[in-house]
């Protein structure tokens, strides 16, 4: 049975690890033959696959120093259907591009958005739809309850990634039409914004839904605003990699047999309708 931490021991377990490799061993399979050799890979033998643990229930550290979650679960099996032994690299989000652009990783594994500009720079396998949200404090203080609160409310994001896009975009939309300044502060994880808003340093943080609401069963946050710009999200790639195209072909196997649908409930995630497959440019829509 997976297990579940506090939020303070998620925290500081998930902080003390970035950058590292952790992970229970898996060893590969042994009853079939992988398709990806020594050539296609960062190490013979093992799907190495970047992710930022700091964002529960998705992919974070558990209590034994372990990275677990939905996406370390959809991981380890696309290595096994790839008969490859998983291998989780715990990283901050900023270096996990140039990562997969330089084979030190195969994939990104981390919940990343979909973007015409970042499928330009790396190879992008779409999977899970997510919408940006804000996490407040329990009992809602300011009385956030739609995108229009957030003018004159000071919001923490990690940055870079989409959820900073969309808050930015929405702070210059603020200033454009005379509303009071949204305040976009920044942190290096989703951890570190959380930890500002148990200290009372910010009005709200923003992730996707299915982060704020594993915080609110902690009790101590709620989700105020949901649904904001959503998007797919995707696997990410090197250019031209073998690795995305034989991680489409398994996923779209799990889509075809229940496993995905099977996931996502569990965790309460919608999957991406469109065309699993590797994707570099706009998504048909």
């Amino acid at each position: 049975m997976r297990k579940i931490i506090g939020f303070a021991a998620a925290v500081v377990v998930a902080a003390a690890v970035t950058g590292c490799s952790s992970s229970e061993e898996v060893a590969a399979p042994t009853n079939c033959s992988p398709t990806l050799g020594a050539a296609d890979l960062a190490q013979e033998g093992a799907l190495t696959m970047a992710t930022n643990a700091t964002l529960p229930p998705m992919q974070y550290v558990d209590a034994d120093g372990d990275v677990i979650g939905m996406r370390v679960d959809l991981g380890k099996e696309i290595a096994a259907r790839l008969c490859l032994a998983p291998k989780f690299v715990n990283i901050d989000f900023d270096a996990q591009i140039p990562g997969v652009q330089s084979g030190r990783w195969d994939m990104i594994d981390t919940g990343m958005f979909y973007t015409p500009a970042r499928a330009e720079t790396i190879d992008l396998v779409p999977y899970e739809v997510q919408a940006v949200s804000i996490s407040v404090p329990s009992g809602n203080p300011e009385s956030i309850s739609t995108v229009d609160d957030l003018a004159g409310k000071t919001i923490g994001v990690e940055a870079p990634g989409y959820e900073f896009d969309t808050l930015t975009a929405l702070a210059q939309r603020f200033a454009d039409t005379g509303k009071p300044a949204l305040k976009v502060q920044t942190f290096k994880t989703n951890a570190d914004a959380y930890q500002a808003l148990s200290a009372g340093q910010l009005d709200g943080t923003s992730i996707v839904e299915s982060v704020t609401s594993f915080y609110q069963k902690d009790g101590r946050f709620e989700t105020a605003v949901g649904g904001i710009n959503e998007a797919p999200l995707a696997m990410g790639f090197a250019k031209d990699s073998k690795a995305a195209t034989e991680v489409a072909r398994v996923l779209s196997e799990m889509r075809a047999d229940g496993y995905l649908a099977n996931l996502f409930d569990q965790y309460g995630v919608t999957g991406y309708e469109g065309d699993i497959t590797v994707s570099t440019g706009p998504l048909d829509s």
